[in-house]
């Protein structure tokens, strides 16, 4: 009976080659494209899920205190974990990393010249790491590497780049700008790809001097803490219970500072603590943040995976479609067989086994479609989709049970339907489709061309949104400005360094200042009341503005032969405002900082508002101090305005200069790059829209084609009549493809409003955002219409072409 049945498929399948085509190459096309999506979701699903006790591993996040209006950030005092461990005894363990910043790393090899580095990914800890984290050593003791001052934890890839294969265990390196000397205890092997933070550089805490000055501190907020919680702990309990820790603790900190801490907080109803899942970090921290790493968004796989889902829909529904449209084709031959006494349950196998047979077949291209797309997706987008996100299990039962469950709804009408017939009608020919099965598959393709068109009209949303970000104002000249960071290693040679690139040809300005980046923000309060705001603060010399070219709405800029700026400030205009300032009146006052004895400074200049940071978020209160302020700043920068297009000569000539100063790398970067970076996610949102797109129309088109070559097959005599009887071959080009206009046409009025409301939800969470033009649905739903004539124009032309003799001679 097996035989048989493998026999008969086979032998069908043979005789319609061209359908079998369209529903093996649609169904694999469907399979692949969302295998490949969900072994991505997967992937953002299972990050830190390898740590160990890692449903004990909470973070500590806390009100956003430099915000007046609060809000929740990851940050936390440096004291923080210690009133932890003092006060709930359900705290098995605490752990704090803290973020030195970029650090300059030595390496000189005996008898060598020295090699050095730039390195970005520069972290401290407390001893305790790696009982918290699942970053396994190659070289070294996990218990003992971070205990000490002056030890470091090494990536693999940080120990290739400093000795290649030579051990790095015990070498001697030397970091930061004062090059303090530090003992290799630790490399680790490859790390997991799938965690929230990754390192090159792991100091031991104490490395970092200022991480023992300010373990006093609840305002130093310059760490991230962890806490491993006793088993079988109430997690609800202690969350609430956290609620009155800064109550406690925090104002004696304040105390120290002469600073009141009740005032502090009043604008932010509370300072409260919460405790987020290790595991959450990654997908829930949209807007705490992460300050060890990159976020994703759940809200982009939630849509990633609807987008899988809707992909496999409209490829099950292709091969339902189809299935169900060439069925009737075989209504005789149900009928010879069950004459000759084959059983209606033997006839359903046969028809279920042929369906299930067909989608194997599609696992197995679906397969290797996947595979291409995942080579290809992976470097075009930027983003990681490892095989080995499912487990060999989970593979299995993908791989062998959707192709079971897809054949058995293909083979469903054929099975049940025709072989409910008595043997007698279906071989006089008094069997027809029927008008159900009609409806039903006008209602499924309608679901396709309405998934297709909302993908299509989103992708476009998005690409107008980021094409906005590009060409919008940021309020000063990005283009043409060159960044170098890190230029405190040039130490006292850094305004000679100015001095002398800003004489090159090419080069229009230069300036030094703190990194542009959105800046440190800090409370500050006007003299002569209690008006606090919270302001990003930079340090600027006299030849900032003119660099930058950020525009003075009122007063002046720093002066060089004027001591007195040196308690000066030059604030932006949302600042003004914020202090209830308009902008003539705000020159003359002066703004107080409450974290030291800086004295009062002095408002000389109003700046147009601007951005640095992305349009994501309002326009937030900037100031610049002066660069002899004695103003806390830890990083300098060199920006340089250039206006040739020769931009790698000048930056070779700019390393030469660099070099006889100073024997470090050299690293440069273009701002305005950088700012098309910060809207990295968006951008690759845009770029899996786009190619699942394409893809979900060459799904439904194909099995559109297919529906379209069938309705031609069983409308031939009618079109042949009609020919004979004068019609036009533009009439019967409309008379066949009129039908899909229209479901095309439904589909467009479907897909706008839902498609409307889920963008304009999207593009509500950025500050500045287009507006969705009712256009975009138009072109979505013409292109959708111009593909599918395209596509089924052919099929349409030869029907309606062939001669109505040889069509009509069997009558």
């Amino acid at each position: 009976m097996v035989r048989s049945i493998l026999r008969t498929a086979l032998r069908n399948t043979l005789k319609e080659k061209q359908y079998a085509l369209i529903k093996i190459g649609g169904l694999a096309l469907g399979l692949g494209t969302t295998m490949v999506l969900m072994l991505y979701i997967t992937n953002q699903l299972s990050f830190d899920k390898s740590h160990p006790d890692v449903e004990r591993t909470y973070r500590i996040n806390q009100t956003d205190i430099w915000t007046p209006a609060g809000g929740v950030f990851s940050s936390t005092g440096v004291a923080v974990a210690f009133a932890l461990l003092k006060d709930f005894p359900e705290i098995e363990s605490a752990l704090r990393i803290n973020t030195p910043g970029g650090q300059a790393v030595r390496y000189s090899p005996d008898g060598k010249s020295p090699v050095a580095f730039n390195e970005e990914n520069v972290f401290a800890a407390d001893s305790n790491f790696f009982s918290f984290f699942d970053f396994k050593l190659s070289e070294g003791d996990p218990n003992s590497a971070l205990v000490g001052k002056n030890k470091v934890v090494i990536s693999d890839k940080a120990a290739k780049r400093l000795f290649g294969d030579s051990p790095a265990l015990g070498k001697l390196i030397q970091i930061g700008d004062d090059l303090t000397t530090v003992e290799v205890t630790g490399v680790t092997e490859a790390q997991p790809k799938n965690v929230h933070f990754h390192f090159d550089y792991l100091l031991s805490m104490h490395t970092n001097p200022a991480m023992k000055e300010f373990e006093w501190s609840w305002i130093y907020t310059q760490v991230v803490t962890y806490v491993k919680l006793r088993p079988g702990a109430d997690v609800a309990a202690l969350d609430s219970k956290l609620k009155t820790v800064a109550n406690r603790h925090a104002p004696a900190t304040f105390v120290k500072l002469r600073m009141d801490y009740n005032e502090f907080v009043k604008e932010k109803g509370a300072w409260l603590l919460y405790l987020q899942p290790v595991k959450d970090i990654h997908l829930y921290s949209a807007s705490a943040g992460n300050r060890l790493g990159p976020v994703g968004d759940i809200n982009y796989v939630y849509v990633l995976g609807i987008i899988a889902g809707f992909i496999l829909l409209i490829a099950i529904v292709n091969f339902v479609n189809l299935s169900t449209a060439r069925a009737s084709k075989r209504a005789k031959e149900v009928g010879v067989k069950k004459t000759l006494g084959v059983s209606r349950s033997a006839l359903i196998i046969q028809f279920e086994v042929e369906h299930i047979l067909l989608t194997m077949v599609s696992m197995l291209l679906g397969l290797a479609v996947m595979e291409i797309l995942r080579l290809l997706i992976q470097p075009f987008v930027g983003i990681e989709i490892p095989l080995d996100a499912w487990s060999p299990l989970t593979f299995a039962l993908v791989i062998v049970g959707l192709p079971i469950v897809i054949g058995f709804l293909g083979g469903l009408y054929p099975a049940f339907y025709l072989t409910s017939f008595r043997p007698a009608l279906v071989l006089k020919g008094r069997l027809m489709s029927g008008v159900g099965s009609s409806r039903l598959r006008n209602a499924l393709v309608i679901f396709q061309f309405t998934i297709s068109i909302a993908l299509m009209a989103a992708t476009i949303i998005v690409f107008q949104q980021l094409e906005f970000f590009r060409s919008r104002s940021v309020g000063f000249e990005k283009e043409n400005l060159l960044v170098i960071r890190h230029a405190e290693k040039l130490g006292t040679h850094i305004e000679a360094f100015r001095q002398e690139i800003s004489e090159f040809n090419g080069v229009e300005s230069a300036s030094v200042s703190n990194d542009i980046r959105p800046g440190m923000q800090d409370i500050f309060m006007r003299e002569g009341d209690e008006k606090k705001v919270s302001i990003s603060s930079y340090k600027v010399d006299s030849y900032f503005f003119e660099t930058t070219k950020i525009p003075l709405s009122t007063g002046r800029t720093f002066d060089l032969d004027r001591p007195s700026d040196r308690n000066a400030v030059v604030i932006s205009e949302t600042t003004a405002r914020s202090f209830g300032w308009n902008n003539d009146d705000a020159i003359g006052k002066k703004i107080l900082y409450l974290g030291d004895e800086l004295g009062p400074q002095e408002v000389i200049g109003v700046t147009k508002d601007f951005h640095f940071a992305s349009l994501r978020q309002n326009i937030e209160p900037v100031m610049f101090f002066n660069t002899n302020s004695n103003f806390f700043s830890p990083t300098q920068t060199v920006l340089i305005r250039y206006n040739t297009a020769e931009l790698s000569e000048l930056a070779t000539k700019i390393q030469s200069k660099w070099s006889q100063l100073v024997q470090l790398p050299f690293a440069y970067s273009l701002y305005d790059e950088e700012v098309k970076m910060q809207y990295k996610q968006e951008q690759t949102v845009g770029a899996l829209f786009s190619i699942f797109t394409a893809l979900s129309i060459i799904i439904a088109v194909t099995g559109l084609v297919g529906l379209v070559a069938y309705s031609a097959e069983q409308r031939k005599k009618e079109i042949s009549i009609r020919k004979v009887f004068g019609a036009s071959l533009g009439r019967i080009y409309i008379m066949i493809n009129k039908q899909y206009v229209i479901l095309l046409a439904i589909s467009l009025l479907v897909a706008t409003p839902f498609t409307w409301w889920i963008m304009q939800h999207w593009l509500d969470s950025f500050q500045y955002r287009i507006d969705i033009n009712p256009l975009i649905f138009v072109v979505a739903g013409a292109i959708e219409l111009s593909l599918s004539l395209l596509c089924v124009g052919y099929l349409a032309l030869r029907a309606a072409t062939a001669n109505p003799s040889m069509v009509l001679k069997d009558e």
